[in-house]
């Protein structure tokens, strides 16, 4: 972060000011005291189940220099009394990103958010200098965390918006105010707060609140929804694979686990783009990447070499190899009918001996939980061999796969995996995909260390 001055975040904030000093700067913005530094103003956030305020004389004795707090506090630093203090942290944030002249590009979507940041920006990063949201911080409070991060000599921002409701991104939004968003589809994650897929739509269109005659909106034009939308005061781009869009892939060839290849036609030459990650979803993504780098100038030689250098991050499509060629495609993150049914379809894609579905709940789904589930059970009749379906709500994915392929239901993973273990043969590929809440992570670990002692 850039030094910024007690006296400048007085001036943005409605609060009373205790025990004022001139002259303090401010290294950085902390809202943990665990990770703050010395110089950092303190953000005292406050929960249903913490209070930050009570930790002010812990975030001095760390280093802080000054705090934001919500309540009176007995302290000697200089602190700023206000309403609201998650507010307050999205104000800063929003007067700290204004200081920068870069493009401001904001990407949401039902799925596949992370993975389209990160090849935007792995395309970007070819030519300008990227600042980019690290990990998941894509909420009103990793956000501005995000913002703080960016430095004098960032040449372009990317930036992930999460939400769970109404009105989330389009504070995100307002903190944030993007050139460009990119929303990559409409799907059924969060159903249960925003009550159908159109409510879904208006809560991603947010991304636009405040976009003038000059922002451009990217779109997949092939989404049911999305390919709806049009005739707004700002520029609409749409991508698509079926000849729809303004930036067009045709001649997709799926090399499964190697990836995908498809062509485009770019300033009326054919180009052939080279994706080395699986998922035929990864077409919108690089798509949307070359839109961008389109609108900021880049060549279409830096673009695929962007795209090529891109690599799926964390718990998302992340593929393992074991003993025997055994494959785990580590797809844990999170999950909705439509990411389930795009991670099948690459499992259904990769060359091996069985194909083992290890499957769990998807949360957040409320009245659609049901036939979601039994979606994915329909969905993986002829993309499987092996189901292995885990938790509650699963039982509805078996109940519908039952009959067609190899199945076992468990309650609890620690039996699932137990199984999983016992089935496993050599050159078999086993996904592993459930909500981020069912830590399916630790499935993986049981068969990765399991497979690496020769069980």
């Amino acid at each position: 972060m850039e030094k910024m001055t007690l006296d400048e975040i007085i001036n943005i904030l409605d609060g009373n000011v205790v025990n004022y000093k001139e002259n303090i700067v401010v290294n950085g913005v902390s809202t943990d005291t665990r990770t703050i530094n010395e110089g950092d103003l303190f953000v005292a956030l406050k929960g249903e189940n913490f209070n930050g305020n009570k930790f002010v004389s812990k975030a001095v004795e760390n280093g802080a220099i000054c705090a934001i707090v919500s309540e009176p506090v007995e302290s000697d630093i200089p602190y700023i009394l206000v309403n609201n203090t998650l507010f307050a942290l999205g104000k800063i944030a929003a007067y700290y990103k204004s200081k920068f002249n870069i493009p401001f590009i904001a990407v949401t979507g039902s799925v596949g958010k992370t993975s389209t940041k990160e090849v935007i920006s792995s395309v970007l990063s070819k030519n300008f200098n990227v600042h980019k949201t690290d990990k998941n911080f894509n909420n009103e409070i990793g956000l501005p965390h995000t913002l703080f991060n960016l430095k004098h000599g960032h040449e372009v921002s990317v930036l992930e918006m999460g939400m769970n409701n109404f009105h989330e991104i389009e504070r995100l939004s307002e903190i944030a105010k993007p050139n460009i968003g990119v929303i990559t589809n409409i799907g059924t994650a969060h159903i249960e707060n925003l009550g159908s897929k159109e409510g879904i739509l208006k809560a991603k269109m947010e991304i636009t609140t405040f976009f003038d005659k000059d922002s451009i909106l990217i779109v997949n034009g092939d989404d049911e929804l999305l390919k709806t939308v049009g005739d707004m005061h700002y520029k609409i781009i749409k991508l698509s694979i079926n000849n729809l869009g303004d930036y067009n892939a045709f001649d997709v060839i799926d090399y499964g686990e190697e990836g995908i290849e498809f062509k485009i036609i770019y300033k009326g030459s054919e180009e052939t783009i080279k994706v080395n990650s699986p998922g035929v979803y990864n077409v919108y993504n690089a798509l949307a990447a070359i839109a961008i780098a389109d609108i900021l100038g880049m060549r279409i030689e830096d673009m695929k070499e962007g795209i090529a250098d891109f690599a799926p991050c964390g718990m998302r499509m992340n593929v393992k190899t074991l003993k025997d060629g055994i494959k785990i495609i580590a797809d844990c993150y999170n999950a909705n009918p439509e990411s389930m049914k795009a991670s099948l379809s690459v499992l259904n894609s990769f060359k091996g001996n069985k194909k083992i579905a290890v499957l769990g709940d998807m949360f957040e789904l409320g009245d659609y939980s049901e036939t979601g589930h039994r979606e994915v059970g329909i969905d993986i009749r002829n993309k499987a061999n092996v189901l292995i379906a885990i938790g509650e709500n699963s039982k509805y994915i078996y109940d519908e796969a039952k009959d067609y392929i190899e199945s076992r239901y468990f309650l609890k993973k620690e039996e699932a995996q137990i199984y999983l273990r016992n089935i496993l043969e050599p050159g078999d590929i086993a996904l592993v995909k459930a909500s981020r809440g069912m830590k399916l992570e630790t499935v993986i670990d049981y068969i990765t260390k399991d497979t690496e002692r020769g069980n």
